[in-house]
Order: C-alpha cells, then structure tokens, then sequence
C-alpha cells in the first residue's frame, strides 16, 4: 500500500530527493541544485495512472547553480 500525506485537501503522493513541499511562510537555508527539470506528474483520483510532461531542454555548463562560498549556514534570517 503507498504512502500518503493527507493535508486538507490536497494530496502528496511522493517527494524526490531533496524536495520539499511548504504552505505558508518557509525559509530554506544551504540548498544546492545540480540538475534542473522542467514539468509535472499529475494523477487524478487515488488509482488513477500518472501522466508526466517532461520538458528538459536546459543547456547549462556550469556544474553547480548554487555554490557553497563560504559558511552559507550563517544566514540573517530574521524579517523585520
């Protein structure tokens, strides 16, 4: 049996790797990024078979779009 998390209404069926899923206010702190996709996997209705519209079309050659430089883990997070 698969694994659900039920929040109100919506439904969240899996998470990749390091992705996250946030409602409301968030603050993420020290996150890199070494591929980029561009698309979505949508199920209507709990058995329901999955579409996906992949488009991976980026061209980009650097390795890292998100370098660690320095200490990104001390970080002004305050909002005034």
């Amino acid at each position: 049996m698969p694994t659900h998390i039920n929040i109100y209404s919506m439904k969240v069926n899996s998470i990749s790797n390091n992705g996250s899923v946030n409602i409301g206010e968030s603050f993420h702190n020290a996150h890199t990024a070494n591929s980029k996709s561009q698309g979505e996997n949508s199920s209507y209705g709990d058995l329901s078979p999955t579409s996906a519209g992949m488009e991976n079309v980026f061209i980009d050659p650097d390795l890292n779009d998100q370098g660690d430089i320095g200490n990104p883990a001390v970080v002004n997070a305050t909002q005034d």
